[in-house]
């Protein structure tokens, strides 16, 4: 149970890595943007908004990662993706339209296709956590183990990026 509860907590923190990664540079305000076509704050607190909600999926990447706070994070997670969700819906409903598509995760459009789906699995995901034991690292052995996946969805995570980088650098190439 020990090792379900570890790879269910890095693929709860590979996904908020990914939010809140894709959200960063010149992806930040296209965030807010996307903020601001819900109809929900101010031209103001839009700023805040985004940052709030990055530093919540930066927070919940680590303590996935560390398997800190076992019930508590899966808690905040699940009433995030909740309230994710019914602003989708209000979208929805305001823009008359079934089409609920959001940028939460930035260019990755696999996961930003069906984003009711996907918020309606990662709660299952975080609801079911619950019930897997603590994993809080207490000796050497566990702190290296937590480190080791939260190093390798942050530089897989880098390195994807490089690449699509370098791809699309080749698709515009201008020959001279």
């Amino acid at each position: 149970m020990h090792v379900l509860a570890y790879l269910t907590d890095m693929l709860l923190a590979a996904m908020f890595f990914l939010a809140a990664f894709s959200k960063l540079g010149s992806s930040f305000a296209d965030f807010r943007l996307s903020i601001a076509a819900y109809r929900i704050l101010p031209r103001q607190l839009l700023t805040l908004a985004a940052g709030g909600v990055l530093t919540a999926e930066f927070a919940l990447f680590l303590l996935y990662g560390f398997g800190f706070l076992h019930m508590w994070k899966d808690l905040f997670a699940v009433l995030l993706f909740a309230g994710f969700t019914v602003m989708l819906f209000r979208k929805r409903r305001l823009q008359e339209s079934d089409d609920t598509s959001c940028s939460c995760f930035g260019k990755i459009e696999v996961l930003n296709k069906y984003p009711v789906f996907r918020n309606v699995i990662l709660m299952l995901l975080a609801g079911g956590r619950i019930a897997l034991p603590d994993r809080s690292p207490a000796d050497m052995n566990a702190a290296v183990i937590a480190l080791a996946g939260i190093t390798v969805i942050a530089g897989g995570t880098m390195l994807w990026e490089l690449y699509s980088s370098l791809k699309r650098s080749k698709e515009i190439a201008i020959e001279l």
